[in-house]
């Protein structure tokens, strides 16, 4: 995922792409579309976020790239690490080595991105 600085003082720097995460997704990655998954005036507003990207794989999978606040994005990691912990996977995959971001030039670990499958699994554990 990168971020065009479109503020910046010259051309240059706003044509500039800064990298801001990766992930890797399992699936290429075919189309991506403004919008969500719910109607607006149904939609819940009890989470904040905003510029919300749906993209779909090849695969069938249907995902949702928005933005958090700082402090909402650091409860959910934080949330997601120790989930990861706490449940094992299918197979014994490691989540941080799955969700790595790898290709030619480099292998990166996952940063700048919730998985939303491992936040909502936390709703399966038991009391």
């Amino acid at each position: 995922m990168c971020h065009r600085e479109s503020g910046a003082s010259t051309d240059d720097e706003r044509q500039q792409m800064n990298e801001v995460g990766q992930i890797h997704v399992g699936d290429f990655i075919n189309t991506f579309s403004h919008g969500s998954l719910v109607m607006q005036n149904l939609g819940d507003t009890s989470i904040p976020h905003s510029g919300s990207v749906l993209f779909g794989t090849v695969g069938g999978a249907i995902g949702l790239v928005t933005q958090l606040p700082q402090d909402f994005f650091e409860f959910l990691q934080d949330l997601q690490s120790r989930l990861t912990k706490a449940i094992k996977s299918i197979g014994r995959i490691d989540h941080t080595q799955w969700r790595s971001f790898s290709s030619d030039r480099k292998d990166e670990s996952c940063e700048g991105f919730i998985d939303g499958d491992i936040i909502e699994s936390f709703l399966d554990l038991d009391r």
